[in-house]
């Protein structure tokens, strides 16, 4: 299945937990390489240390495509990433519905990923390549900023890398109890704040 139906289905499941109905865009706005490597230098996280803060590391770099570069149409997407056929999470769709009800998505964080999906089914994600890195799964050189993050066509980018949406948008965040809704409005609010510089 191509990953701007599994995308959609996951808006679909979404809208079905009362959490909003986030766009799906389907023609591909592609990011300049330079904005894509001034995202990334505003990275805090070590490269090493991504692996294991995935909430931190692709929710601040949503933020920062969002807020600070103004990049419209990309969407926080949480699921599962196969490498090879391989599933990464040990997670389903059932699992995100219960992190609804229990209000237990900060208890699960590292059960699921988290990513962008941006217009046309392109994935950014920050983490990744740290995680396979650690493995031994590929081979990344920390010293050039493109090599530390993935970003392409969800259904081309190699590796052996599917990515698998489950639920989509920020509301997931806020009513699975993992960020607060005051947090939240601050974050994504029309102030920005001034740890970034903006």
């Amino acid at each position: 299945m191509s990953y701007l139906k599994e995308f959609k289905n996951a808006v679909s499941r979404t809208r079905k937990l009362g959490l909003g109905e986030p766009a799906v865009n389907e023609t591909a706005m592609p990011l300049d390489q330079a904005v894509l490597n001034a995202i990334e230098e505003t990275g805090h996280i070590p490269f090493r240390q991504r692996a294991v803060q995935a909430l931190s590391v692709n929710f601040g770099m949503f933020h920062m495509l969002t807020k600070k570069f103004h990049i419209p149409g990309g969407v926080l997407t949480m699921g599962n990433v196969s490498v090879d056929g391989e599933m990464r999470f040990p997670v389903t769709p059932a699992h995100f519905r219960k992190m609804v009800e229990n209000e237990s998505g900060e208890d699960a964080l590292g059960t699921y990923h988290l990513w962008t999906t941006l217009p046309g089914g392109i994935i950014l994600d920050h983490v990744l390549p740290s995680a396979l890195s650690g493995d031994g799964l590929m081979e990344v050189n920390e010293a050039v900023p493109a090599e530390r993050y993935l970003y392409g066509p969800a259904d081309e980018l190699g590796h052996g890398i599917e990515y698998h949406p489950m639920v989509a948008g920020l509301e997931f965040l806020i009513a699975s109890g993992t960020i607060d809704r005051e947090a939240m409005e601050y974050l994504m609010g029309e102030k920005f704040p001034k740890q970034y510089g903006g």
